[in-house]
């Protein structure tokens, strides 16, 4: 027979425990709240309380920011960067998926020679950082001509590795039964797959969009590099700009911060809006063997 403390869930020792867990779990979620707490309260700050009080709450709201951010030459330089990375990343993230889907179906339901050692040889590339590729990259493109252009920002990367893990391990959950029925039916391979395996995949497919739009989005690195012309930089590489004066120091936080807080709204109402997606999606994937 199990004692009283057992029963009620470990007894004083396990709840001090349970505690400390929880109160280590607040502090980190803290530690990692607070700098858009700074944004946030940045963004609606003067330059002078800025400098007087960089990290609290403002004494005195104001939009001025946000109205420096969007009139004039700022304003312009603004809203064509924003328009330049929904450009860049809706078919960005639109190709991943379809790439990633046809992928990953073939690794899971496909039988060719090679699968595991090619299954295997793209796994490791991921431990090889972007930044050792970028300069051969650059140069390769340099040659073809797409140097400051829209394609070398939304074609490049589109086969994720990641995002191909991500649909291979679902895809694998995915009943042969059903495939065999369908081909049974007549159902061709594209038939098969655009039909049966896509809707049947929604959910991974949901989270591996979700986490493209925000790795895209948020790319600064390649763009930077790829992208000199400043009517084609997305919003992350002119942003810096906006905040400086002609010399290039940065002068302006407030702009700066007004403007990270307007890049990073979008983010979070796509994450607010599609968090159950994105958890299912990516909770299932993991746990698939």
């Amino acid at each position: 027979m199990r004692s009283a403390t057992t029963a009620s869930g470990g007894g004083p020792r396990w709840i001090g425990v349970r505690g400390g867990v929880n109160a280590i779990l607040v502090v980190v979620a803290g530690l990692a709240i607070y700098p858009y707490l700074v944004m946030l309260f940045g963004g609606f700050k003067s330059s002078a309380e800025l400098t007087t009080n960089p990290g609290g709450p403002p004494s005195q709201p104001t939009v001025a920011n946000f109205s420096a951010l969007f009139t004039g030459a700022t304003g312009e330089v603004m809203w064509r960067s924003l328009l330049n990375s929904l450009v860049v990343t809706i078919p960005y993230t639109a190709l991943t998926v379809l790439l990633c889907a046809m992928a990953g179906y073939a690794f899971a339901k496909y039988r060719f020679p090679g699968r595991s050692l090619i299954f295997g040889f793209l796994i490791a590339s991921m431990l090889v950082p972007i930044e050792v590729n970028i300069p051969a990259l650059y140069l390769l493109f340099s040659n073809v001509g797409w140097l400051d252009t829209y394609q070398v920002q939304i074609f490049p990367g589109t086969a994720s590795v990641l995002s191909m893990f991500m649909a291979r391990q679902y895809m694998r959950g995915i009943p042969d039964e059903v495939l065999d029925a369908a081909r049974v039916d007549g159902a061709g391979h594209w038939t098969t797959f655009f039909r049966i395996a896509l809707p049947m995949s929604a959910p991974i497919l949901g989270a591996i969009a979700v986490l493209t739009f925000v790795y895209k989005w948020s790319d600064y690195l390649w763009p930077a590099v790829m992208v000199n012309d400043p009517h084609l930089q997305p919003i992350m590489v002119a942003l810096p700009a906006l905040s400086t004066n002609a010399s290039g120091f940065i002068v302006r936080y407030e702009i700066l911060l007004a403007g990270a807080l307007v890049v990073t709204l979008p983010l979070l109402l796509l994450f607010g809006r599609l968090q159950k997606t994105l958890t299912s999606g990516t909770t299932f994937g993991a746990v698939r063997g």
